[in-house]
């Protein structure tokens, strides 16, 4: 897959850098204790989305206003209740607002039967209390996982695998490449929202010529925009009665038919507090000679001893265009495969901490 990078936030800076317009405070949970990696967003009146920071160690944050004036911030928390957006005045000189406490996050079993059984497509589907709770969540864990990487609060230091395979009349070719580097951009490539929805989640660069054809994955500004929402249907694997109820698959596709390429997927949440476990999606409505799941991706994701959620690992795939003989004429049929694998081998998380995460380990 070629790289389109997203740029998530242009404004983000970490706690402790100076501002004059700033607004800081603490996020904490009932016993006190400082939530590390909560994420706090200041936006404008109107919603627009002006920064986006994660709470340091301390459970300490800081905001800088672009000027004096009244907002809103949004605090949220993997495996926590988020807080609605609340109003906060900021003066010339910046603002210090009171200890946010953040209570756990707790479901009822009744209520995720009952949202086991619906079907939501479109916005309206929001109204459905528990299924508003859930996306929600996912949205929240996505951003706070995103974040981290890109404002490089946290660094990571990942081993990835790609690997070119090429399909043979008798045998298979693969050619594989190991590095080890830090990780500096989210794994999954995405592009604007407002963009996806006129070329769709796979386009051709050069009209014409398959070698050209990029693919795109939903990154959190994609999957909970309003377009995606309006235009794609939501389900939820409804629980067993018996038993533990460990996790819940939210699944998403598309609401209805279009001649551009979509996608669809699911997202595994804890269902005792709805923290975020693993993302997979697949490209849908694929040209016609690729057989269906022939470009996706999967990332799975953990919680450290020291409470920071991180992606530990993930999988991209796309295939290769080729040409085969046919009756009467040459046809397009897919040649190979790429695909880039990767996981978090370090962690590091502040001045003398270092978190070995073994490959494959999951808490």
């Amino acid at each position: 897959m070629r790289r389109v990078w997203p740029v998530l936030f242009t404004l983000v800076v970490l706690p402790g850098a100076l501002a004059s317009q700033s607004v800081r405070g603490r996020v904490l949970d009932p016993g006190r204790r400082p939530i590390v990696g909560a994420l706090v967003e200041l936006s404008d009146l109107a919603g627009k989305s002006l920064q986006i920071v994660l709470t340091a160690p301390s459970g300490a944050f800081q905001l800088a206003a672009p000027a004096a004036g009244r907002y809103r911030y949004r605090v949220a928390a993997i495996g926590f209740q988020p807080r609605q957006p609340t109003p906060v005045d900021v003066p010339p000189a910046g603002v210090i607002i009171p200890d946010v406490v953040l209570a756990p996050m707790t479901m009822r079993l009744p209520d995720l039967v009952a949202v086991g059984r619906g079907r939501f497509c479109g916005k309206a589907g929001l109204s459905d209390d528990t299924f508003a709770r859930l996306l929600e969540s996912a949205r929240s864990a996505l951003q706070i996982m995103e974040t981290m990487v890109q404002t490089r609060q946290v660094a990571f230091q990942v081993a990835v695998i790609t690997t070119s395979t090429v399909y043979g009349a008798l045998t298979n070719t693969a050619f594989a490449d190991t590095v080890v580097q830090p990780l500096r951009r989210w794994p999954i490539e995405s592009i604007e929202p407002d963009t996806l929805r006129l070329v769709g989640f796979g386009r051709l660069l050069d009209p014409g010529d398959e070698a050209t054809r990029e693919y795109y994955g939903p990154d959190a500004r994609v999957l909970f925009s309003d377009w995606f929402l309006d235009s794609h249907c939501f389900t939820v694997d409804k629980p067993k009665r018996k038993g533990p109820t460990d996790s819940l698959v939210l699944r998403f596709a598309p609401g209805r038919k279009s001649r551009m390429v979509d996608v669809g997927g699911e997202l595994v949440l804890d269902a005792h507090n709805l923290a975020l476990l693993r993302f997979s999606f697949t490209l849908t409505n694929l040209p016609t000679w690729m057989p269906d799941a022939a470009a996706g991706g999967d990332m799975e994701f953990s919680r450290l001893d020291s409470g920071l959620w991180v992606t530990r690992s993930w999988s991209i795939w796309a295939p290769r265009a080729g040409i085969a003989p046919g009756p009467g004429r040459w046809r397009l049929r897919v040649a190979g495969l790429l695909e880039k694998h990767g996981w978090v081998t370090r962690v590091y998380s502040g001045r003398d901490t270092i978190v070995i995460a073994p490959r494959g380990t999951t808490r």
